[in-house]
């Protein structure tokens, strides 16, 4: 299991995850410690061979990284935007599903592919994060805390939505407001026939939507 580590190195931790028992348990096996010069490491996804996958979440300029066991991290060439965010791969490593925070859509963009190819689809929300669905859709969860360029615009705590990878159809499934107990959404998994979001900022549980 890889986990992202903000203390006080800025790595992805390696832990192997045993889940035979009635509890599970954790043992920490190593660490790959984020490129040089990075502001943040937020996502990763695993890849063949053993590579990863990782954004570097900057909204000044961002991109992504790859990481392989003989060559260390190497940058993703056509990866820089502004706030990449969460991230997923296809099955079979040809394509990158990342979140962008900035430009408000879920970008796809291609994995050793000549010439790199590249589609933003516009969601209407801030991505956060993204996971696979268990339909084959990417679920795609972040929020809106503010308008962008004084243009109206309706905020929202927590917004959902599924994009089809391969016809680029969005379907929205979840506007959520808040309250005192969920201030600010950004992760969403799909359990049975409901969205379970995660959240920040003070939000103190798990909030369920029927789909």
């Amino acid at each position: 299991m890889y986990v992202v580590g903000h203390g006080e190195r800025e790595a992805i931790e390696v832990f192997n995850l045993d889940a035979r028992g009635s509890v599970p348990s954790l043992q920490w096996v190593g660490c790959i410690v984020a490129p040089e010069g990075t502001r943040r490491i937020n996502s990763i996804t695993a890849l063949p061979n053993n590579a990863l996958g990782a954004t570097n979440f900057d909204t000044a300029g961002g991109e992504l990284w790859e990481w392989h066991p003989a060559r260390g991290w190497v940058e993703v060439p056509g990866s820089q935007m502004l706030g990449p965010n969460g991230l997923v791969s296809s099955p079979d490593g040809q394509w990158f599903y990342i979140g962008g925070w900035s430009d408000q859509a879920l970008v796809r963009l291609s994995r050793g592919r000549t010439p790199i190819q590249i589609e933003a689809i516009p969601v209407g929300f801030n991505v956060d994060n993204v996971r696979w669905g268990t339909d084959g859709t990417v679920v795609v969860a972040g929020h809106v805390t503010r308008c962008q360029d004084s243009v109206p615009c309706e905020l929202a705590v927590a917004r959902v939505a599924k994009v089809n990878p391969d016809t680029f159809s969005v379907e929205q499934l979840v506007d959520y407001k808040g309250n005192e107990f969920f201030r600010l959404g950004t992760v969403a998994i799909e359990v049975n026939d409901e969205i379970w979001v995660g959240g920040i900022r003070g939000s103190f549980g798990i909030a369920r939507f029927p789909q």
